[in-house]
């Protein structure tokens, strides 16, 4: 009965099982059709004065961090939909910056627009395997763009680089535009067999052990150690950049710095449900802006400092923060602890919040050789990672034990 292979697992059982999950018709036609209108993009770029170095750069960028997205999915179209979601919002953007020289600035764009694609990704695999639906990442990542918007006309509103920050807010808000389209489009075809599923739960029930342990930073002591290892950082991380401020060559470098840390501040305390979040977004995003400071100034470049570039990175790491907070927030209200909802937010959020930096980091690594100074981006890139699974619930946990959270009403009966 197994002679054409048709059973018992042959080959062309196999065969079937794998064209069934990956669904290889519709996403020949979904990827024919994301290839043409990425092309068009592409060639009104080119026209426009993008070097084909640029463009290069970019596809490969996508080809490593889509094995980290196979890594986090095994599943191939979905780990294809996660690198090519932000390709054509990017191209399209890229058209719109004529004469402007890119840098890295459509490279951290790529990897945000990643990031929301992982996260997106994973709530598809939650509602496969659980059946239940996640909130949408969608209203963080628009205020993280809200946000990358507001610095930069903080930042460049009288500068002679605002060119590059309006270049950058139009690559991150395409991007960002492109996955939301892309993901929700791309993964409707999807299917995923019995097979998949018994995988996909023996994997996360592996990295989920991972994560019971970070997600100790919700107990009290060890929040309050992680909280404090997090400030100390901090400062590290203000002395190490001061020679890369000292080039910025802006006028009132700290009051702008001031401005920005309350807008962060108010806008996550609004966001996130209280003001312990809105704290621990702004020393997070104050990390990781002092991180990638600190990383140039030891790199020694003499050029001007990309600033364009450290608020992209800060966009990410918002995003990543708001991601966590928002779904701690989510259990909060349906009756949960505080310091379990933040334990569960972490486990269920903390492997793709990993995958996304992990695959920013892959792209990196193409460009470090054409743009030296994404190099110093990686280490902010890994703080921003830590930000978003660990150190921003650490200094929550730490601030309710300090000052313990009153219950309102919503959360006391369950309440949306």
């Amino acid at each position: 009965m197994a002679a054409d292979g048709s059973e018992d697992g042959g080959p062309a059982d196999a065969a079937r099982q794998f064209f069934s999950r990956h669904h290889l018709i519709f996403l020949t036609i979904a990827l024919s059709a994301l290839g043409i209108a990425t092309g068009v993009a592409t060639a009104l770029a080119l026209l426009h004065g993008t070097s084909l170095l640029d463009a290069g750069l970019i596809l490969a960028c996508a080809v490593l961090a889509g094995a980290c997205a196979l890594i986090q999915t095994r599943h191939l179209t979905l780990g294809i939909l996660i690198a090519v979601a932000p390709l054509p919002g990017l191209a399209v953007a890229a058209s719109m910056s004529a004469g402007e020289a890119f840098g890295a600035v459509p490279l951290l764009a790529y990897v945000f627009g990643y990031a929301i694609a992982a996260v997106q990704a994973n709530a598809v695999l939650v509602r496969a395997l659980d059946g239940k639906a996640m909130e949408s990442s969608a209203k963080s990542a628009g205020l993280a763009v809200g946000l990358m918007t507001a610095l930069s006309l903080l930042w460049f509103w009288r500068g002679q680089t605002n060119d590059a920050a309006f270049q950058a807010v139009f690559d991150i808000a395409f991007a960002t535009a492109s996955v939301l389209l892309v993901m929700p489009l791309g993964t409707w075809f999807l299917r995923f067999d019995e097979a998949f599923v018994a995988e996909a739960n023996r994997m996360r029930e592996r990295r989920q052990r991972i994560f019971e342990k970070v997600a100790t930073v919700a107990v009290p002591r060890w929040g309050a150690s992680i909280a404090g290892i997090t400030l100390i950082l901090l400062a590290l991380a203000w002395f190490g950049a001061e020679p890369a401020v000292s080039r910025l060559h802006i006028e009132s470098v700290r009051g702008l710095a001031a401005a920005s840390a309350g807008l962060v501040f108010l806008s996550a305390t609004e966001a996130c449900g209280g003001w312990r979040e809105g704290l621990s977004a702004t020393v997070v995003a104050a990390l990781v802006c002092l991180m990638a400071l600190w990383g140039i100034a030891v790199a020694g470049k003499t050029e001007p400092v990309p600033l364009v570039d450290i608020l992209e990175l800060v966009s990410l790491t918002l995003f990543l923060v708001f991601c966590g907070a928002r779904r701690a927030r989510v259990y909060r209200l349906l009756g949960d602890d505080p310091a379990i909802a933040r334990l569960r937010a972490i486990e269920e959020l903390g492997v793709p919040q990993t995958f996304a930096v992990l695959g920013g980091i892959a792209a990196l690594i193409p460009n470090a050789f054409a743009h030296p100074v994404a190099a110093a981006y990686v280490a902010a890139l890994v703080f921003a990672g830590a930000g978003g699974a660990a150190l921003a619930p650490a200094i929550v946990t730490a601030c309710e034990t300090l000052l313990p959270r009153r219950r309102s009403v919503e959360e006391l009966y369950g309440k949306r």
